[in-house]
């Protein structure tokens, strides 16, 4: 599978760029091209009815900035949530600077955040899961919590730190936030929701598929996907923000509802 710099060069060798590629990137980038996408899934006791919204994969710091995070801020708020899940990858590196994002997110909900790949260093290092503390976000990275009656249980990159799949264990209906999505193949226990990103899928997509896909998101890129036997769900998003090439197509930004029925 061709990779994004390459499909990028190999796009300016045919002369293919300049105005075309620009104009590519303007439909597909966020937030003008961003959509919702909701998704229904089995409500724990007293949550009927209720919304919850899935972000991921913001990058903020890379084509991302403050005045897209107020953009952000504004369609959260415009649903109404109940909770938001924040996924993996809300900043670009473990170095980067949230304080600007922080002083505009007010969704109007508690927010729950467990990092991905580009949140953490090997060893932990780097000042992202402070800031979310900081700026008001329960961070769950290898920990679980029930919150008004969800089981919550947050997983950190699994290509940065080893998961603490024991915490899966717990009885009834999970919802587990784990960055990346072809880990779900491990996760054998039964009754949960896994919420992915980490691919975006593929943000470069020809005919229907993905020029480009990342270590442990090459099984399952983008969509909803379901064992029925023990009635596990994944859904993976395409996610917010742009990484390494700075180009979406045909791979809309989105996010997630998911709607308690």
């Amino acid at each position: 599978m061709m990779s994004r710099r390459k499909f990028l060069r190999v796009m300016a060798g045919a002369g293919v760029g300049g105005a075309t590629v620009k104009l590519w990137t303007s439909d597909t980038s966020f937030p003008c091209s961003c959509r919702v996408r909701s998704v229904r899934i089995p409500a724990p006791a007293g949550w009927s009815g209720k919304t919850a919204l899935f972000i991921t994969d913001v990058h903020y710091g890379y084509l991302f900035d403050p005045a897209d995070a107020v953009v952000l801020n504004a369609m959260a708020r415009r649903h109404r949530p109940d909770v938001v899940f924040m996924g993996g990858d809300l900043a670009h590196t473990p170095a980067t600077n949230l304080a600007d994002f922080f002083s505009v997110w007010s969704p109007g909900c508690p927010t729950f955040f467990s990092p991905g790949n580009h949140d953490l260093t090997d060893r932990r290092t780097g000042s992202i899961m402070h800031q979310a503390r900081e700026g008001g976000m329960t961070v769950l990275c290898n920990a679980a919590e029930t919150w008004n009656g969800l089981v919550l249980v947050g997983l950190p990159s699994a290509l940065r730190e080893r998961q603490q799949l024991s915490l899966l264990r717990a009885p009834g209906l999970k919802i587990v936030l784990g960055h990346e999505p072809d880990m779900w193949d491990r996760y054998e226990q039964p009754d949960l929701i896994h919420l992915a990103g980490h691919t975006h899928a593929g943000q470069i997509r020809l005919m229907g598929q993905p020029l480009w896909l990342p270590a442990l998101g090459q099984k399952y890129s983008w969509g909803n996907f379901f064992r029925p036997e023990s009635n596990c769900t994944l859904i993976v998003s395409a996610g917010i923000g742009c990484s390494d090439a700075p180009i979406r197509i045909n791979c809309p930004p989105e996010i997630v509802k998911l709607e308690f029925v």
